[in-house]
């Protein structure tokens, strides 16, 4: 099983993740509160555990005010079924800049889910 995943995860790494969406960012919240500690994100661009989530999670680690990234749980370790990170965060975490390098990433309509 484990050789199976691995030659899927090459496969996909050599052929990348699909983004066919080209429309800029959306968010339906502009603002987290300022003592946020956590943020979650739906990222509907990230479709596979091998080449896209891997991406996604260099990406925001890379960001300012990042502490850890997560993702969230899914029904099944081969693919993506719930598109959701979770981000717990520091003093400096700049939401629309997070957005962006997901954006240019080409991980568009990056939304937040929640704030706490």
């Amino acid at each position: 099983m484990k050789s199976w995943m691995l030659i899927v995860g090459l496969l996909v790494a050599t052929v990348g993740c699909s983004s066919e969406s080209t429309s800029t960012t959306e968010t339906s919240m502009t603002e987290i509160p300022a003592n946020a500690t956590h943020v979650s994100l739906k990222v509907p661009d990230m479709e596979c555990p091998f080449a896209c989530w891997p991406k996604v999670e260099k990406v925001l680690q890379e960001q300012p005010g990042v502490e850890s990234v997560t993702l969230a749980p899914q029904e099944d370790e081969n693919i993506i079924d719930n598109p959701q990170v979770e981000i717990a965060l520091k003093p400096g975490f700049d939401l629309q800049a997070a957005l962006n390098a997901l954006d240019a990433a080409d991980f568009h309509n990056s939304t937040v889910v929640a704030a706490q």
